[in-house]
């Protein structure tokens, strides 16, 4: 027993004078920052009572619109019957009013038979400019003839 415990104190010593001269290095090699996103920490987030339509993709895909050009693709994890024939939807936030990940969604479709079904949100993401254009053309201006 006698012999371990310098061995252990040894060991110890050895593995203090590893990691103090390790330090440096370590700092060194640190993984850069990632850059500060406009938007602040709920950039990829949006209060479920701000969404203003929605658009059937297929039958578990629907984009929702939150006006201002803004809109998250949603993919629920199970295919409600009723999706593509509803004339409205509902969101409701888990844990809130944000929505941040698909974890906080619900949507929630009524059936024809009064009652309500919640689906749960398997994935979530924002739709580019590119994407909400084709998704939501605008409405051009006519000219007037002269």
């Amino acid at each position: 027993m006698r012999r371990s415990v310098p061995l252990i104190c040894a060991l110890g010593l050895a593995a203090g004078v590893s990691t103090a001269l390790a330090a440096p290095v370590l700092a060194a090699t640190a993984a850069p920052a990632e850059k500060a996103k406009p938007g602040g920490a709920r950039d990829g987030c949006f209060f479920a009572d701000q969404v203003r339509g929605y658009q059937v993709v297929d039958d578990r895909t629907l984009n929702v619109d939150l006006g201002r050009k803004e809109a998250f693709q949603l993919t629920l994890l199970n295919t409600p019957f009723d999706l593509d024939v509803s004339t409205r939807i509902g969101i409701k936030s888990r844990t809130g009013s944000w929505v941040c990940s698909p974890l906080d969604a619900m949507v929630i479709v009524p059936e024809v038979t009064g009652s309500s079904r919640s689906y749960r949100v398997s994935t979530m993401r924002r739709l580019t400019p590119e994407e909400y254009a084709a998704a939501w053309p605008g409405v051009k201006a006519k000219k007037p003839k002269s």
